[in-house]
């Protein structure tokens, strides 16, 4: 017995032995294949610096970077970034590329399968407690756009420095009203701005309601914010679509004075020339209203002149008071 216990441990020797340098070079064959399909599928590092300079001060915290592939056997590459870059891995080849900053509050990303139709815009309105159709303002977005960058292969990484440009513009104005406390609320919004931005093309779209304002009050003064996608190469005035702003003081009496601006010569003089970079700074515009004021028509009789104000029900719009005033 012993000597066949002996006998078999031999015989498991012999078969390990054999099954080890089988392992080893199946081992060997394998990583040949590996490194093989490496080969094959080779990536290189680039690594992406973003300049904020005279851009903004307040960076956003996530960018963006999407490779569209100009070859057929290309494939899309697609990457999040902090504010002042990072590493990508791409394959080599030639590419499209896009950067922006993700996650805003209003700016929405749509058609994003290829560098021509990646594009964004704001959606409607939707809770605002009036019947008013409008999109929201868009927040604060950044660029980069490339048509043509060639992406070789390397074992170092290759260095983009970039540079983004806003493609929103800031507005603000003030209007000295007269009568505020006969007003219940203000509607206002802005018509004939840009309402998207395609981030390949370059190019803007007219908006396909108007934009609303954000309005507060201090005293008599009425302020206004918003703002819109626009292009430093498209600084031209639309013949066809003046650009309008459209104030409704909804008084307590349930009337609404209407007032309409036409501000296209104040917002088209206010664009980045072709020759500079947008930057997020906020224009001041002086909204030509006659006597530098708006005077707010009287109630209807028996309506309480001294209660009310800002905050009130609104109720019917069938009796407008419509005003035009000259630029």
């Amino acid at each position: 017995m012993a000597h066949n216990g002996r006998e078999v441990n031999a015989m498991g020797h012999v078969r390990y032995g054999w099954l080890l340098p089988l392992l080893g070079l199946l081992a060997s064959l394998s990583g040949c294949g590996f490194r093989e399909m490496l080969d094959d599928y080779p990536v290189s590092g680039v690594q992406i610096t973003l300049d904020w300079t005279g851009v903004t001060k307040e960076l956003p915290e996530t960018m963006r970077v999407i490779f569209y592939p100009k070859d057929a056997e290309g494939r899309k590459v697609e990457s999040y970034l902090s504010a002042t870059g990072g590493e990508v891995k791409v394959p080599p080849g030639n590419y499209a590329v896009v950067i922006y900053n993700f996650n805003t509050e209003t700016v929405q990303i749509r058609g994003e399968e290829n560098y021509e139709t990646i594009e964004a815009f704001t959606g409607h309105c939707a809770g605002l407690s009036t019947t008013e159709d409008m999109v929201w303002s868009p927040d604060p977005l950044y660029v980069v756009a490339l048509d043509d960058v060639e992406i070789e292969k390397s074992d170092v990484a290759l260095q983009m420095e970039l540079k983004p440009e806003a493609a929103v513009t800031n507005y603000s104005f003030d209007i000295k009203i007269e009568g505020l406390e006969r007003v219940s609320e203000v509607i206002c919004n802005v018509d004939g701005l840009c309402g998207c931005y395609f981030l390949g093309k370059q190019t803007c779209g007219l908006c396909e309601a108007p934009i609303r304002v954000d309005t507060k009050y201090e005293g008599d003064v009425l302020w206004g914010y918003f703002s819109h996608f626009v292009l430093r190469q498209q600084a031209q005035t639309r013949a066809n679509a003046p650009m309008m702003l459209i104030l409704k003081l909804v008084k307590r009496d349930n009337t609404v004075q209407e007032i309409k601006v036409d501000v296209t010569e104040l917002i088209t003089s206010s664009l980045p020339t072709e020759d500079g970079l947008g930057t997020d700074s906020e224009v001041h515009i002086e909204v030509p209203v006659p006597d530098g004021e708006i005077v707010v028509g009287e109630l209807e009789p028996g309506i309480n002149e001294g209660g009310g104000g800002i905050g009130g029900d609104v109720g019917d719009w069938d009796d407008e008071t419509n005003i035009e005033l000259p630029v």
